[in-house]
């Protein structure tokens, strides 16, 4: 089960004796454990009946002890082993003894980075218990589970085209999703609803600018200055997957104007306007389109799947150089 399944109703799924949750997203690691804190153990006073250990340095034997002894302040007690995958290395046939009969005063929770499910200790957890993937959660999971988030946790309507423009503008970062619609919360108080303008004056204002810059300079020609943009952005804690995503979204339109002025014979101002492009924008776009060239705006959508992919695992470079390779290629004099 994926941790967006899980959190958005985490009480629809019984309480289990043993958890895996794995995966290299901090954020919904956390509120994974949080949630199955409050499963196993709902009252506040609870606390002393939850044991953690580092999963680099605990002997196994101190877990068992803790899942086998009896609570005295609640119904069970909560194992956690953080950074376990040590702990699971060394202990694996061990830890499939106990997953095929557990304990049924004490819930264990494996927190590791991986997890591979088509091992016997995997397969033993999801008979028997349940493991919860915390990783980067596709588009399609993510926009619900924003806009169910902000109704459940700050009693707000959060738009679906708001909800968009928050995933174009920040990536598909939890964490700094949660934050920003917190923080959007706030700012609309009572009216309870966040729309698509809210966003861009709350969360994109100073974002759009400094990649409006960054492309500007790029798509004009001027790679040491757009260079220059793109690390100030990097610097300022912004994510490379979050900057191509807005970079995308300009980029993409440039390239749908070109389109129509190449194959409709559509005049620049007309073409601006069926794509979405803001009259203060057409001149910069015909700038673009003049650098760019047809063959380059053409391949627009490519180079930006290919950057798309590299970040994702494809290409050994870092984030940064990936972004930077593309901000060069389109920096690059025209060739047709």
């Amino acid at each position: 089960m994926h941790a967006i399944d899980f959190l958005k109703d985490p009480a629809k799924t019984p309480l289990k004796p043993l958890y895996a949750v794995f995966g290299d997203d901090a954020f919904l690691r956390r509120e994974t454990l949080q949630q199955i804190e409050h499963l196993a153990l709902p009252n506040a006073d609870d606390d002393l009946s939850v044991s953690r250990f580092p999963g680099d340095s605990t002997p196994l034997a101190n877990v068992m002890d803790e899942l086998r002894t009896l609570p005295f302040f609640s119904k069970r007690r909560l194992v956690i082993v953080e950074a376990a995958d040590p702990f699971v290395t060394a202990h694996r046939k061990e830890l499939e003894a106990y997953a095929d009969q557990p304990a049924t005063s004490g819930v264990l929770v494996l927190s590791t980075k991986t997890w591979t499910s088509s091992t016997k200790l995997a397969k033993l957890v999801e008979k028997t218990g349940l493991a919860v993937e915390c990783k980067g959660p596709q588009e399609r999971m993510l926009l619900p589970w924003l806009i169910h988030l902000a109704q459940v946790r700050y009693k707000v309507q959060l738009d679906h085209a708001a909800a968009e423009l928050l995933l174009d503008l920040v990536g598909p970062e939890v964490g700094l999703l949660v934050k920003d619609i917190e923080k959007l919360a706030v700012y609309v108080g009572d009216k309870a609803k966040i729309y698509r303008d809210d966003v861009a004056r709350m969360v994109g204002a100073g974002r759009i600018e400094s990649v409006w810059k960054t492309l500007e300079a790029a798509t004009t020609g001027r790679a040491e200055l757009a260079l220059e943009h793109l690390d100030g952005l990097i610097a300022a804690g912004e994510h490379p997957v979050g900057l191509l995503s807005a970079m995308s979204v300009s980029l993409l339109k440039v390239h749908q104007a070109g389109r129509l002025r190449k194959h409709r014979r559509m005049e620049l101002k007309e073409a601006c306007s069926a794509v979405g492009i803001p009259p203060f924008a057409v001149e910069m776009t015909g700038r673009q389109h003049t650098h760019l060239g047809p063959s380059r705006v053409d391949r627009l959508p490519r180079l930006l799947l290919q950057a798309d992919l590299d970040l994702k695992g494809s290409s050994p470079l870092p984030p940064r150089a990936i972004l930077e390779r593309l901000v060069v290629e389109l920096s690059l004099p025209r060739v047709d």
